[in-house]
């Protein structure tokens, strides 16, 4: 599994595009109080050469493990981010550019915590929505209706 993508090789003439893509492995995270495992996790890069440059084209794709926010049963969400940019020069260091290298690995484990939702639900669960005609107030929670003074 090569986490490395060569960006730049000899003889790219100007508009000559390539499409690389690869597999890699992803370190597993902590994120709103619950563990995050990444089953699988590829990438797809089109790389485009430039008169001054490269252009990138970088789908990330990741299966995540983690568990329903409602049941506490594992469950898992598919993922897709990336990025499309003007690579200048041989290093970037927000995509993790360096020598023209791309290190897919550390672009995705840097990426991914902002992509993972703050909710995740099993497939079929839904959110508790109050049922028509009915308070807004969880039945759980009507026991407290008389504790406060200003009678909210």
């Amino acid at each position: 599994m090569n986490e490395k993508i060569k960006l730049k090789r000899p003889g790219m003439g100007v508009g000559d595009t390539r499409e690389l893509s690869t597999r890699f492995d992803v370190s597993p995270f902590d994120l709103y109080g619950r563990r995050h495992e990444v089953e699988g996790a590829a990438a797809k890069v089109r790389v485009t050469r430039l008169a001054e440059g490269l252009h990138l084209d970088l789908e990330v794709v990741c299966e995540v493990s983690t568990t329903c926010d409602r049941t506490l049963e594992p469950t898992s969400v598919v993922l897709r981010f990336g990025e499309s940019e003007f690579l200048a020069g041989p290093n970037d260091r927000e995509l993790y550019v360096e020598d023209w290298e791309l290190d897919v690995r550390c672009y995705a484990e840097e990426a991914l915590p902002s992509e993972i939702p703050m909710q995740v639900f099993c497939p079929g669960t839904k959110p508790v929505r109050p049922e028509p005609g009915e308070s807004g107030t969880d039945p759980r929670w009507r026991g407290l209706d008389g504790l406060f003074a200003s009678g909210f």
